[in-house]
C-alpha cells in the first residue's frame, strides 16, 4: 500500500515540476519576467591615488532609503586617474549609485567631527547634496539600454 501511494506521489511530483517549467517558459515568453537592462559601465573619475580601494554600490530608491540592501556592491582596486566598471547585472529599471575612494582600507567612508567626509566620494550624476547626501532623485538614472555614467570624485 505504501508502495503504491509513494509512486503515486513520485508521479505527481514529475507533473508539477513539468508544470513549473511550463510556466517559467510562458512567463518569459510574455516577458512576465523581469527584463534585463543593457550593459551600464560606471567610469569613476578623478582617482587620485592608486592606494586603497574603490567601493561601488548602485541600488533602487528603496536601498537608499535603507529599506532593502543594494543590488549590486563591489569593491575594485583604485587606479590613479579612471576606474572603469561593467555590469550587465541589472535588471532594466531606476537606479543610483555611490561611489567612495576608501583610501586607509577599513570599509567605511571616513568623516570628520561635523560628518564631512575626509575621503573621495562620488554619486551618479555627480549630485551633491546641501548639509547632508544628495535625495535619490539628483542621483537616480534609468537603466533600460547600454549605459555609461561617470562620476568624478570629490573630497
Amino acid at each position: 500500500m505504501f508502495d503504491e501511494l509513494e509512486e503515486s506521489m513520485a508521479g505527481t511530483g514529475r507533473v508539477i515540476g513539468r508544470i513549473a517549467l511550463l510556466l517559467g517558459a510562458l512567463a518569459v515568453a510574455l516577458g512576465i519576467a523581469p527584463a534585463r537592462a543593457g550593459t551600464l559601465t560606471l567610469v569613476v573619475d578623478n582617482v587620485q591615488s592608486s592606494e586603497g580601494a574603490i567601493m561601488v554600490s548602485i541600488g533602487p530608491a528603496e536601498a537608499f532609503a535603507g529599506n532593502v540592501a543594494h543590488p549590486l556592491q563591489v569593491i575594485l582596486p583604485a587606479r590613479a586617474g579612471q576606474v572603469t566598471f561593467t555590469t550587465d547585472a541589472l535588471a532594466a529599471g531606476t537606479y543610483a549609485a555611490q561611489v567612495m575612494h576608501d583610501l586607509n582600507g577599513n570599509g567605511r567612508l571616513d568623516t570628520n567631527l561635523v560628518g564631512i567626509p575626509r575621503e573621495p566620494w562620488g554619486m551618479s550624476n555627480n549630485a551633491r547634496g546641501n548639509f547632508g547626501p544628495p535625495g535619490f532623485e539628483d542621483m537616480r538614472f534609468e537603466l533600460d539600454a547600454d549605459t555609461v555614467i561617470t562620476i568624478r570624485l570629490e573630497q
